[in-house]
């Protein structure tokens, strides 16, 4: 039999079974190149000071690597910041080298020492055709770093009280059961659900760095074993923080592997989601956060700083001060030291009332009581019973329901918000939704949104 050799397009036809040899000398046909997403990731950066001019740096992911470059053309346009004023005008091309998953589109920024809001601009691109983009363009936001931060943070009227609204949705961790918690992709969907306030915990490393965390250790959410505080950011950055993620369960360590749809992409082993990459599946830095999420309120609880220097707190306050995060944050401990040093450097930044303040307000407004004027906070963070706290910094024996019509409207009544956790279930929800709170803290937070988008008289639990 003779084959005769064809142009390497005839060579699809063995799709359906049919055989020839192609022009290149092979007798294999060529491996079909699997399409791929590309995302420009929305960012933030301090503006600076006068006479300096920093970078705003927009990464450009794709989830799969290309045989061939990928092009991005670009270009600026203002929105609320203003061209050869705040940012230098800027239009190019970036691309990303065959085999490559990034690169960066940076534009030049003009520092000033005006006390303004944070002000913005777009990045319009378009793509070669080898690459599909999940959105048309991506937005700079250019955070005011020169506003002082020594007045008592803005209570009248109090922000974070919803005044008979639906209360806000709080992702805690990011959905410790519908996300991978604290991770950059739990928070970007969350935030693309609806949710209203990513909440995040902020541990120091060992080389002083700010990370995202709950645990005091990394052994249940990753791969990695240890104290977080006895590792480098470095270490950290190794570690997959999805590894025992299972959707809807949370972070069970006895599923079968298949059960575990996120493990590997933090470490390159499986591809991410369209318009995510690895670094969005382990665990984040406080600043990568405030970057990714300018425009979405958070809640920053400090943990405790085992040193006892102050100096955890003061540098969480100083990321803050650089990206102008105050009045659209709020800072959280259970620990009464940690939130006071922090208040003693940020009196700016909304806060609630720490664990020991709060048991002796909540106790002294029992029955008759009131809750007193308490100036220095806006929100009670409490459970909705004493069942959810530590039993040892309870008095032994000690169940106490927390949230009552009677404590809320004390809370309302001294000009503080009432936000309730870890609310996981939908009764709860809607029990606390009828109590008039003004905040839901939920691992659940899509459940809570669909409750929320709901009309009220139709929210039901059947």
């Amino acid at each position: 039999m003779t084959f005769t050799a064809l142009p390497r397009t005839t060579c699809l036809a063995l799709a359906v079974g049919l055989l020839y040899g192609c022009s290149d000398g092979t007798d294999q046909p060529p491996v079909p190149v699997q399409p791929s997403s590309l995302t420009v990731v929305p960012t933030a950066a301090p503006e600076g000071a006068p006479g300096e001019m920093p970078s705003l740096g927009f990464r450009v992911i794709v989830d799969k690597a290309q045989p061939k470059d990928i092009t991005v053309s670009y270009q600026t346009h203002a929105i609320s910041a203003t061209a050869s004023q705040d940012y230098l005008e800027a239009a190019g091309e970036a691309v990303i080298s065959a085999g490559d998953l990034e690169t960066s589109i940076t534009i030049e920024l003009i520092g000033d020492a005006e006390e303004e809001p944070a002000e913005t601009f777009r990045l319009a691109f378009t793509t070669s055709d080898n690459v599909q983009a999940t959105e048309v363009e991506a937005i700079g936001t250019i955070a005011n770093d020169d506003s002082a931060c020594e007045q008592t943070a803005h209570k009248d009227p109090n922000p974070w009280l919803v005044n008979g609204a639906d209360p806000l949705n709080y992702a805690h961790r990011g959905g410790v059961i519908d996300f991978p918690e604290n991770t950059l992709y739990a928070y970007a969907e969350v935030a693309r659900a609806g949710a209203d306030v990513l909440e995040m915990d902020v541990y120091q490393t060992r080389d002083n760095e700010l990370v995202i965390l709950h645990d005091l250790d990394v052994d249940r959410t990753t791969n990695g074993s240890g104290n977080v505080v006895d590792l480098t950011l470095a270490e950290l950055r190794e570690l997959d923080a999805a590894y025992w993620f299972v959707p809807g369960e949370g972070t069970p360590h006895d599923r079968p592997e298949e059960d575990y749809v996120f493990r590997g992409i933090a470490t390159g082993d499986k591809a991410p989601p369209p318009g995510y990459s690895a670094e969005d599946f382990r665990i984040p830095t406080l600043e990568e956060a405030l970057q990714r999420f300018p425009g979405e309120l958070i809640n920053v609880e400090l943990k405790p700083d085992l040193d006892g220097s102050g100096e955890y707190e003061r540098q969480i306050a100083e990321q803050l001060r650089r990206y102008g995060r105050y009045d659209d944050l709020i800072a959280a401990s259970f620990v009464d030291e940690a939130l006071n040093n922090f208040k003693a450097v940020a009196p700016c930044v909304p806060t609630s009332v720490p664990l020991d303040q709060a048991s002796g307000l909540v106790l002294a407004a029992l029955g008759d009581g009131i809750i007193p004027p308490v100036p220095e906070h806006v929100a009670f963070q409490v459970p909705p019973d004493t069942s959810q706290i530590n039993p040892e910094q309870l008095p032994p024996g000690l169940f106490l329901e927390v949230v009552t019509e009677d404590f809320v409207t004390d809370a309302h009544a001294a000009n503080l918000a009432v936000q309730v956790w870890t609310i996981n279930t939908c009764e709860e929800m809607l029990r606390m939704m009828a109590l008039g709170v003004d905040a839901i803290m939920t691992d659940r937070p899509l459940l809570l949104q669909a409750l929320l988008d709901t009309p009220p008289g139709d929210r039901s639990c059947e």
